[in-house]
């Protein structure tokens, strides 16, 4: 091929990512031409309802999937997570990206506050500590609630089993958006035209990838969640590049995929398949490699299990189906 046309959802973040797919296929192929094609999806139209009321996951890749089938783009760009659970027909994914930080944030505003930590909750000890204040006025308000921005039922679960008083407000729209958002709630001259967000809570790797804890550091406090506390959405911090089956297009991406992070898609995808997966119930799945055995959390509407397994794909994927079946049927360790 003498031009791969690359789609991606027209956000800054997503973007970005098209460019480093771009940037990974010009290292391998000097002289490739490439083109990256911007598609308005339906998550992207619509920022009025969470993603649960429109059809989670799907919202973001139907439309990309279309342009694929329809040839009017080569490859599609996603963040991995956003990906439904099964693909369109005849569709696979090519190729990921090395993975990027897996870790959830909860954002600030500057010297602003932060929620209590729950005495006796999940990871007690592990995520980070808040600053507790002696002041009267903000222990008051500490009793009163924390709002958190977010749609996502994973962080709203963790959010409420982790911190006292945690409310979770629903929140759209892209990175930038969502931070004015943030600041606009906790403004007095805007304040009562804006639903007041004490915190939110972003991917690590979108914000890296963003550069915007260097580029917001002074407007924004920005605290990382340990992930074996709280857990990630399957896939979090993954590109994944979506292209037909066999075509020629799919065949360039072999040389610019990521061994480890390919098995770590591969397992974590494997438990929202025996789940089915769906946007009613609170999931995370993160698996990582240690020399030779893979170690996967998995939680499934607050149930936690943690399995291990050898790192390869076919124990792998064993291990992802005996997770997925342990926090279905309740069997769970909670730490």
């Amino acid at each position: 091929m003498n031009k791969i046309r690359i789609g991606t959802r027209g956000s800054k973040l997503a973007l970005k990512q098209a460019a480093l797919v771009q940037e990974a296929l010009r290292k391998v192929y000097a002289g490739l031409e490439t083109e990256i094609v911007v598609i308005r999806t339906k998550g992207d139209r619509i920022q009025d309802r969470p993603l649960s009321e429109i059809g989670d996951k799907g919202v973001f890749a139907s439309e990309l999937e279309r342009a694929l089938q329809e040839e009017t783009i080569d490859l599609a760009v996603h963040s991995a997570k956003d990906l439904p659970v099964a693909l369109a027909a005849g569709q696979v994914i090519a190729a990921v990206l090395p993975r990027g930080d897996v870790r959830d944030v909860l954002v600030t505003p500057k010297g602003g506050r932060v929620p209590s930590p729950k005495s006796g909750g999940v990871g007690e000890g592990k995520a980070f500590a808040a600053e507790k204040s002696e002041k009267k006025e903000e222990a008051a308000a500490a009793a009163e609630g924390f709002v958190i921005g977010s749609g996502s039922r994973r962080r709203c679960r963790q959010a409420e089993e982790l911190w006292e008083n945690v409310v979770c407000e629903n929140i759209r729209g892209n990175v930038d958006t969502r931070l004015q958002k943030l600041i606009s709630g906790n403004n007095a001259d805007t304040a009562r035209e804006e639903t007041r967000y004490h915190g939110i809570i972003l991917a690590k790797a979108g914000m890296d990838r963003l550069d915007l804890i260097s580029r917001q550091g002074e407007l924004f406090d920005f605290r990382p969640l340990p992930p074996e506390v709280f857990l990630p959405a399957a896939c979090q911090g993954i590109i994944a590049v979506e292209a037909l089956r066999d075509s020629s297009a799919a065949l360039l991406c072999r040389e610019i995929t990521d061994a480890e992070t390919a098995l770590c898609f591969l397992v974590e995808r494997e438990v929202l398949s025996t789940l089915s997966a769906d946007c009613s119930e609170a999931i995370a799945a993160w698996c990582r490699r240690d020399g030779e055995r893979l170690t996967l959390d998995v939680m499934y509407a607050g149930k936690r299990t943690r399995l291990v397994s050898e790192a390869e794909p076919e124990a792998g994927l064993e291990m992802a189906r005996q997770a997925a079946v342990f926090v279905k049927e309740k069997k769970f360790e909670r730490r």
